[in-house]
């Protein structure tokens, strides 16, 4: 194949004479519009982890796949220069940039470093650098040849022969691991750094640039166009490649710049003006020149630099036109952007339908033309279609679709000028003119397509349905009358196929695809729901095995012969939605065209491979149903601007292999750069990152997916396309790591190359340290809070159990009535209440002043009442005569320790004596004792001590009683009679007995801890005391307060006897109970009659009823009725007490209804009568008292 390429400028024209065939090769491009800093390139090399650094005359670069950044001294001082001459990268991954004015390295952090030789010279001209095993890295100065010693200091290197000197040197490059091949202006030589020697030395005049071929081969490049392959062991030349191209038709010599190996074993030789050129293992010759019609081309044919990759990469760097990347490994398609006629017109538009002709000429329909193009000498043809039309005038015409008929004959179609015919000869279109019967399908100026069938019929299918000519009457033939064919009137048939079994597709937009089956004259639907991708396609293709293919606008889909449809959109292998043509090569691989790319897919696997632009393809786009399969085998595919060729089994889509970089961190307060593993420690108030990062690839990073996640707070794979940050806010405290991974193909990922981790480093209050202070220090409050709360719970309670102790024996001493009965009762209840064992009590006799024993209870004397030997005891012998005689009371926590202690019936451990003390008098001692050592407690002596004094007072009180007793006795007779008189009504308006009873349930009460009764019922007692006694004072008491005292009354009634009855006072509402009067307890009397002789003997509860109301207008009613056992009843149980009591008290009140009557207008009353029930038993009791008022 040869490649022609005319520069229209004022300089002279190069063309370059291809030494082979094959796939081309396609460059992208960078430079000062990519945000290159100048667009001559001075170095090149490629990181551990993909980067491509670039240094040019004006700074060093870097480029990340999707854009260059620049480092110029001005902002980095650190670095040497900006005129950058060589690169190389280390196994540390550290970029060393040498340059006329010194040597800057450059970590993955982005962090610069100046070198000094000898610890103090910075300023020095390097010329190349270069990484030995055994001497690490080397400086080329003009100073010498510099190492770093153990301790990181540059040493020369003095044992270096003379003639590889700074002087003469051209070139150096690594032979292997600690050999490197110089290349001087008279010699070209192999240095053994490890040994100290030379290894190989050649004397070559001219030479240029060297590099290792295999383990016996150089390849030297001689300035004036050879490359000479060299056996390193005899110095023959085993092979020699002249590399010349044309000027003005004469063969020149080609100056040659750089010579370099790439990694599949090819020479890439850089020139001065003649492009790149590439000697294969074959000893082919393959020269890649600049083309300005052709953007894959390099982008200037003087290459200056020639780098060349571990994974393939090829990188070319010019003198005037910035960076080209390419890969040694893709055999890509050719691209034909512009086509150009003999004339020198031009087109780049976009086309739209392909034949070839029986000599190989391949015919294109484009948008405003015929193009015939010899893919051979790449000659074209331009022919135009005019026509006339009243809207638009002249115009030449866009061809849409393209048929051969059997006679070679061209048959084109044209928007709005239906179908025609092309005469080669003539070089002219000619219209065919449907009849004036003619059916819509005949008469449509729009023409989708154009078929030649097997039948030799040309088919065309239009906006009004599909129609045949015959070729050789130029009869057109419609179809509106056939029987299955006429679904198609009116429709938009967009295109038709043949298959070999003769059966015809339609594809009717809207609808779907139909097939007609001529033989069985058979027409089937297959629409979205059989399961087509799309409700149209506009290419159709028909596999050798039988399967149709169908590109929609949301993939392709295939019908196989036995009617089953599968389907493949973006969802499930395609990378775009959309697909526009279909062709299937030699080895049966279907091909489609889908966007931006070219699918492989492999019916037998089901797998797909993906062509793009690093392939060589056009990222304009392709055009629907424009592909053809050329006799040759070549495949032709039409886009938007121009076309792309290429043999399928050749085609290799191997981009530099993605390398997946975390590349930077955005803190809160700063930048981080980096490539490395880095690991990050951060605040806990600055916990928000923001992680940057890129999927390298040198030919372009687009359309790469990216996921991510934060282990240990993301739960799954984040997702993004190009977004090459991922931002995290607001981190909880803790640890994480930053895992990323990469695809182009959405099949094969490739996780990050380094590791990213960061700790939110807790507050101090979250620290463990801390939280375990503070957990100990809450333990400990805990602990002395509760011990605390404890101790004053159990002083509380023991206050409580002190005071109830008091309390209780206060309450008891106010009911005895004697000493004796007192200090008996103390005894007891200091063993009962307070847990003593043994309790005594001694009472100072006033004769012999000595302690006797009053009252004793314990294992010693457990009756009550009764002691069978009292002991007397002599103040001031043994424990309780010593606390007699001091006045003090003590406590002996351990008897055996204490002399004084005198046994009884039996040993106890521990003791305590109170005296009872009245105006500094001893009285007595209390004495109890435990067989428990340190058993008693200040609490014991505080109760005891209380118990003393109130014993003390009761027996002064006591004391005075009788006294006062005696006195009384000596009273007058007449005070004495008056004072029983008074007292006799007193207590027959309110027995006395009810009063000591009442007192004693309140009592009661308190013991039983039933303090809530207690207190009700003690309020209720004071209450009725009060009114009482209120109400005695006066002759008459308003209604409203005696019915409230007889209430009271009741109700403690009912609460001494445990509510066995209950009772209902009920006024009329003729009784105004705040103006009547009454006398005070007139009829408490009755009431108290009836609950103690009637209710109280029933064995079932009782009912009471009182009934007021008004008999006459100064006459009050009052009914006292009750359901007890009646008056008989209660006369045979003979409660003669009660009988005795009751019969006073209604004595008396009888006494004062006499007393009333004498004073009153209106006779008071009182009628009892027996209440029988039905069965004629007693049933209880009615009392009606007539009061006037």
């Amino acid at each position: 194949m040869k490649k022609l390429t005319r520069l229209y400028c004022l300089v002279p024209v190069l063309l370059l004479t291809l030494a082979c065939a094959g796939q081309n090769v396609a460059f992208h491009h960078l430079n000062r519009t990519n945000g290159l800093s100048d667009n001559t390139v001075r170095s090149i090399v490629i990181d551990k982890n993909g980067f491509l650094w670039i240094g040019t005359a004006e700074g060093l670069n870097v480029f990340d796949g999707y854009g260059v950044t620049s480092f110029l001294k001005e902002k980095y001082p650190a670095l040497s220069s900006n005129n950058i001459v060589h690169l190389t990268c280390d196994k540390n991954n550290r970029v060393w940039a040498g340059s006329p004015a010194g040597v800057t390295w450059v970590d993955e952090n982005r962090n610069f470093t100046r070198i000094l030789l000898n610890d103090s010279i910075e300023r020095f001209a390097c010329a190349s650098i270069f990484e030995t095993k055994s001497h690490g890295i080397v400086l080329y100065t003009d100073k010498g040849q510099y190492s770093a010693n153990k301790e990181g200091k540059w040493e020369k290197l003095n044992w270096l022969p003379e003639y590889i000197s700074f002087k003469y040197f051209l070139d150096a490059e690594n032979f292997d691991d600690d050999k490197i091949i110089f290349t001087t202006d008279s010699i070209v030589t192999i240095i053994d750094y490890k040994n100290k020697s030379v290894f190989f030395e050649l004397p070559i005049k001219s030479a240029v640039s060297a590099c290792r071929v295999n383990d016996v081969q150089i390849a030297v490049g001689i300035h004036m166009g050879m490359v000479k392959k060299i056996n390193i062991r005899n110095g023959n030349v085993d092979n020699e490649y002249r590399i010349t191209n044309e000027l003005i038709g004469r063969s020149i010599n080609t100056n040659l710049s750089e010579v370099r190996r790439a990694s599949n074993g090819d020479l890439i030789v850089a020139t001065d003006f003649a492009g790149l050129v590439t000697i294969d293992k074959m000893d082919r010759i393959t020269r890649h020149t600049h083309d300005p019609l052709d953007p894959g081309t390099l982008s200037s044919n003087n290459t200056f630099r020639a780098f060349a990759g571990e994974n393939g990469e090829v990188v070319v760097g010019t003198g005037l036109a910035g960076v080209n990347i390419s890969n040694i490994y893709n055999k890509q398609a050719g691209y034909l952007r512009v086509f150009s006629d003999l004339q020198g017109n031009l087109f780049d538009n976009y086309v739209s339908h392909m034949v070839e002709g029986r000599d190989g000429d391949i015919w294109i329909g484009a948008y405003d033309r015929l193009i015939r193009w010899n893919k051979k000498t790449n000659k074209s043809e331009f022919y135009f279609y005019y026509h006339e039309s009243k809207a638009s005038g002249l115009k030449s015409l866009q061809l849409r679709s393209l048929a051969f008929d059997r006679r070679d004959r061209l048959w084109v179609s044209a928007i709005d000028a239906g179908v025609g015919i092309f005469d080669e000869k003539k070089k002219t279109f000619s219209r065919l003119i449907p009849d004036s019967n003619a059916g819509k399908a005949e008469k449509s100026d729009f023409i989708f397509s154009l078929l030649a069938s097997s039948d030799g019929k040309i088919w065309a299918s239009t906006a009004q349905g599909v129609f045949s000519i015959d070729p050789e009457t130029m009869k057109t033939r419609g179809y509106g009358d056939h029987p299955l064919l006429k679904t198609f009137e009116g429709k938009r048939v967009i295109a038709m196929h043949e298959d070999k079994n003769l059966k015809m597709w339609f594809s009717v937009q809207g609808s779907g695809l139909y097939c007609y089956d001529r033989a069985m004259q058979t027409l089937i639907l297959y629409g979205v729901k059989q399961g087509l991708g799309g409700t149209s396609a506009p290419a159709l293709m028909a596999a050798a095995n039988g399967d149709l293919y169908a590109a929609t606008n949301t993939g392709f889909s295939i019908i196989y012969p036995n009617g089953k449809l599968k389907t493949f959109n973006k969802n499930n292998g395609l990378r775009y939605g959309h697909c526009e043509a279909i062709l299937e090569d030699s080895s049966g691989n279907i091909w489609i065209s889908n966007t931006k790319c070219l699918v492989k897919y492999n019916p037998r696997t089901g797998k797909m491979q993906f062509f793009d632009e690093n392939a060589g393809l056009s990222n304009e786009g392709f055009r629907p149903t424009c592909a053809l399969i050329a006799k040759d085998g070549d495949m032709v595919w039409g886009t938007l601007k121009g076309i792309n060729f290429f043999k399928p089994a050749e085609l290799i889509n191997n981009p530099s292999q993605i390398r997946v970089v975390v590349s930077g961190a955005h803190l809160v307060d700063s930048v981080v750069r980096f490539a490395g593993d880095r690991s990050l420690r951060l605040a806990w108030s600055r916990n928000t990152v923001i992680f940057y990062f890129t999927a390298i690839n040198l030919q372009g990073s687009a359309n790469i997916l990216y996921e991510y996640m934060l282990e240990g707070y993301d739960k799954e794979w984040q997702r993004g396309v190009d977004l090459r940050q991922a931002r995290y806010s607001s981190l909880p405290t803790g640890n994480y790591k930053f895992l990323l991974r990469a695809t182009s193909d959405q099949i094969n990922w490739i996780s990050s190359a380094n590791e990213v981790n960061i700790r939110i480093v807790p507050p101090l209050w979250q620290r463990w340290w801390f939280v375990l202070a503070v957990l100990l220090l809450l333990t400990a409050s805990v602990f002395l809070f509760v011990r605390s709360r404890t101790r004053k719970l159990r002083r509380q309670r023991e206050e409580i159990e002190t005071e109830q102790a008091i309390n209780y024996f206060a309450s008891s001493m106010s009911y005895q009535q004697s000493v004796e009965m007192i200090l008996w009762d103390v005894v007891k209840n200091c063993i009962g209440k307070l847990h003593f064992e043994d309790c005594v009590i001694y009472l100072m006799h006033d004769e012999s002043k000595m302690l006797v024993q009053k009252a004793a209870h314990g294992p010693k004397n457990p009756r009550n009442y009764e002691i069978e030997h009292p002991i007397e005891i002599p103040v001031g012998k043994g424990i309780v005569g010593s606390v007699a005689a001091s006045g003090k009371p003590e406590l002996i926590a351990d008897t055996s320790l204490d002399k004084r202690y005198i046994v009884d019936d039996e040993r106890r451990c521990s003791e305590i004596s109170v005296p009872i003390i009245s105006d500094g008098k001893v009285l007595g001692v209390i004495d109890c004792e435990h067989s428990r050592r340190n058993f008693f407690t200040q609490r014991h002596l505080s109760i005891l001590t209380t118990i003393a004094s109130l014993v003390a007072n009761k027996i002064v009180r006591t004391m005075a009683e009788e006294e006062k007793v005696s006195a009384e006795r000596i009273l007058s007779d007449t005070r004495q009679k008056m004072a029983e008189a008074e007292m006799q009504a007193l207590r027959a308006q309110m027995n006395p007995h009810f009063i000591f009873n009442c007192l004693n349930s309140i009592n009661r009460y308190i013991v039983k801890s039933d303090q809530a009764t207690a207190s009700l019922y003690l309020t209720r007692f004071a209450k009725l005391i009060r009114l009482i006694l209120d109400n005695s004072n006066s002759k008459n008491v308003i209604l409203s307060n005696e019915l409230e005292a007889l209430k009271l009354y009741i109700e403690m009634e009912g609460l001494r006897f445990d509510k066995k009855f209950i009772y209902t006072i009920k006024v009329d509402n003729n009784v105004n109970t705040d103006s009547v009067e009454v006398p005070p307890l007139i009829m408490q009397p009755y009431v108290e009659n009836a609950i103690w002789h009637g209710l109280l003997h029933k064995e079932s509860g009782g009912r009471l009823d009182i009934l007021i109301s008004m008999a006459s207008e100064n006459m009050l009613q009052c009914i006292i009725e009750d359901d007890g056992v009646g008056r008989q009843k209660a006369q045979e149980l003979k409660s003669k007490s009660a009988t005795t009591r009751k019969s006073l008290g209604m004595k008396l009140t009888e006494g004062r209804i006499s007393l009333l009557n004498k004073h009153a207008e209106l006779n008071a009353s009182v009628d009892i009568i027996d209440v029988v029930n039905p069965a004629g038993n007693a049933g209880g009791t009615r009392v009606i008292l007539m009061i006037p008022c």
